[in-house]
């Protein structure tokens, strides 16, 4: 394949790009969800309560091979983040061959977003859930132009393993059908066996997390759930406008107007003239926009990540667009090209503000504040420890998931971390006997006295040990600042003990 000298420059650019991301993820402590998943690779499961497995495993794969650093933690995504962009590249020019210039300006447009370089940074379950999000949108596009069925066994084992990232790459399935249904040229794909098959490949790779999910009375989905479709008190315009808010400011204002304007265009051109390739990258981004705004309607206002998988068909559209319709036009070019500058310079001075915050945001409302104070938090527990020595050894226990794991990470002590009242997210621990007799560091933002009363049904006795407040520019945090006690004699239950068991023991 030969690489025009327009494209070389912007892989170059693109290139530099990931050179800084990889300093950063280097650089950067942990932030509370990362860590939450981290820990979860410290106890592999074929599912969890939060997600289906595979970022725990990626996390746990990559720190084996290395070590249990930040740089590790995050190296799986950030490959598969850069892997994704060979999909991306190739479905563009699968899709629109005529538009040489197309599938540069897709990455440079992609890596210009807030969206895929925070996705690049911090690692979630989305991460691993857009590669293979990627991996079947580009088995797709070979099924569009005409190539033959054994594309959606591909396509299948994508779906497959998107699965095991995030339950999102289920939209995957109505997205892709519903192409097949209002495309008469590739309708006859539904009366064929290799779709079908591909969707039973799909199941098999998913099988681990639903057998996990009947053993534990479907707690995953459930969960996922409550926590799409939750009410939130406010009324439905309002929800929506910062739903679409959210969108544009991840995307960028700019990128996501033409976005919007350019895919409605695509319609137009999609009724007007039959065009399976644009129906196909429509089928594949606005519905899942659709949902999400849906549920956001229905429930809570969905994060800005959610609808993340749109963008992916959504981006290579609308450039079709632009490339066969406006590139000619100075103005739509200016637009682009402000859009395209200013997505840049936001996103540079963003991640340099992750690595040394300089903007001038009041560190209470920064959330760059997630990312710092979680070092001196484990060397503090890391002191109390080798000064209270314990036979039965030490537990980690916080009231806050995410805080235990990052006392868990930080401290260097591969401790047990748990949050004793949320048992439903710890299932993976299994039986908590093993660990009775131990002591515990508890690390606890809500330590008032009422706070602290609930956990002396779980152990012997409880003293204060100091406290860790969470300094960001040099202003305390309170939300990140903890209260740290020992606490002997772990009862080994999720259960507190009376005070008859107590004396008993």
């Amino acid at each position: 394949m030969v690489i025009a000298p327009r494209d070389t420059v912007i892989l170059s650019v693109v290139a530099a790009l990931f050179a800084f991301r990889l300093l950063t993820i280097s650089v950067i402590q942990l932030a509370p969800d990362e860590a939450y998943y981290w820990y979860w690779g410290l106890h592999p499961s074929l599912a969890y309560s939060d997600h289906p497995p595979l970022v725990a495993w990626v996390m746990a794969f990559f720190t084996a091979l290395g070590d249990n650093t930040e740089l590790f933690v995050r190296l799986g995504g950030f490959l598969l983040s850069a892997s994704a962009l060979f999909f991306l590249w190739d479905t563009a020019r699968t899709l629109f061959p005529s538009l040489r210039e197309l599938a540069g300006d897709v990455l440079l447009a992609f890596n210009v977003t807030l969206l895929f370089p925070a996705g690049c940074i911090i690692q979630t379950p989305d991460t691993p859930m857009l590669f293979f999000w990627a991996a079947a949108a580009w088995c797709g596009s070979r099924i569009v132009t005409g190539g033959p069925g054994r594309w959606w066994y591909g396509w299948g084992t994508a779906l497959g393993l998107g699965l095991l990232s995030k339950y999102t790459m289920i939209l995957l399935v109505p997205c892709t059908f519903g192409f097949l249904l209002f495309c008469p040229s590739l309708r006859h794909w539904l009366t064929r066996k290799e779709p079908w098959l591909g969707l039973v490949i799909a199941l098999g790779l998913f099988s681990p997390v639903l057998y996990w999910n009947w053993q534990h009375e479907w707690l995953s989905f459930t969960y996922q759930l409550r926590q799409g479709f939750s009410p939130k008190q406010k009324t439905v315009p309002l929800k929506l406008l910062e739903y679409l808010g959210g969108q544009a400011g991840v995307v960028t204002p700019i990128l996501f107007l033409l976005f919007a304007a350019y895919s409605v265009k695509a319609l137009r051109r999609c009724i007007e003239n039959h065009s399976p390739a644009s129906l196909y990258l429509l089928m594949l981004s606005w519905p899942v926009l659709a949902f999400f705004g849906f549920s956001t309607a229905m429930g809570k206002v969905a994060e800005a990540n959610w609808p993340a998988p749109a963008y992916i068909a959504g981006f290579i559209l609308a450039g079709a667009v632009f490339h066969a319709e406006y590139a000619s036009r100075p103005l739509h070019r200016r637009v682009l090209t402000a859009g395209l500058v200013l997505g840049l310079l936001a996103g540079l001075v963003v991640q340099a503000h992750l690595m040394k915050p300089f903007l001038p945001i009041p560190p209470g409302k920064d959330q760059t504040r997630q990312f710092h104070g979680w070092r001196e938090l484990g060397g503090q527990i890391s002191r109390i420890i080798g000064e209270r020595p314990s036979g039965n050894g030490y537990i980690l226990v916080s009231d806050k998931g995410t805080t235990a794991a990052e006392a868990v990470f930080y401290s260097g002590a591969r401790l047990t971390g748990l949050d004793l009242f949320q048992p439903e997210r710890y299932v993976f621990l299994g039986d908590l006997s093993t660990l009775r007799g131990r002591n515990a560091v508890l690390v606890l933002h809500g330590a008032n006295e009422a706070g602290l009363k609930r956990y002396e049904g779980y152990f012997d006795s409880i003293e204060a040990a100091g406290a860790h407040d969470s300094l960001f520019r040099g202003e305390k945090i309170d939300g990140l600042s903890v209260k740290l006690f020992v606490a002997r004699g772990f009862a080994g239950s999720w259960h507190p003990m009376e005070e008859g068991e107590k004396v008993r023991r």
